[in-house]
């Protein structure tokens, strides 16, 4: 019975021992911690999605309106306006892109039907601005005459985003030169697109 006794009190010395030895981090002394002590790493992988969101600007409709001037609208012009054409600067682009693999983007322009032989529809980036975003512009200030082929409105950019609403990203002139007053076919739209 002695012997029992006299190991458990060993036992016991020896775990309070054991218990005095833990390492104590010294937090005014970064050695302490980077260096000393059990150390480990695991390997983390954050895999984010591409993401390439565009939207014309007034919403919800997104509609062109070019407004026929009263004082030119006489019997025999067409609707356009004299000489038969408009102007309309009313539109902003806005995007968020985020590549995979740092991959740059581009912004393409195009309709969804031919447009009639007689009509002639250009897009122009006039302005830009930055108001709550963070973006490389780098864009295509050169009118492009659009059909139903994909045209670079603009170039190679970064990950990025221009902020939303009227007066932020791209601010687009459309141009209509329509000297016969043809119309445009139903459901006829202009595409902005993120590739």
């Amino acid at each position: 019975m002695k012997k029992i006794k006299y190991t458990l009190v060993i036992l016991f010395a020896l775990n309070g021992i054991m218990c005095l030895a833990q390492e104590t981090i010294n937090a005014a002394d970064p050695n302490t911690f980077l260096f000393g002590g059990g150390q480990g790493s695991n390997f983390a992988v954050l895999d984010l999605q591409p993401i390439a969101i565009i939207d014309a600007e007034p919403d919800p409709s997104n509609s062109l309106n070019f407004g026929i001037s009263t004082s030119s609208l006489e019997a025999g012009l067409p609707v356009t306006g004299a000489g038969g054409s408009s102007i309309n600067e009313d539109t902003w682009l806005n995007f968020t892109y985020r590549a995979l693999n740092n991959a740059k983007a581009r912004v393409f322009v195009y309709t969804n039907q031919a447009v009639p032989t007689d009509i002639v529809i250009k897009i122009q980036i006039i302005a830009t601005a930055n108001v709550g975003g963070v973006y490389n512009p780098n864009q295509n200030t050169n009118p492009i005459t659009i059909s139903n082929f994909e045209q670079i409105l603009v170039y190679d950019f970064d990950s990025g985003y221009t902020g939303d609403g009227l007066g932020t990203g791209y601010q687009i002139r459309c141009t209509i030169e329509n000297p016969n007053g043809v119309s445009l076919p139903p459901g006829f739209e202009i595409i902005y697109e993120i590739k």
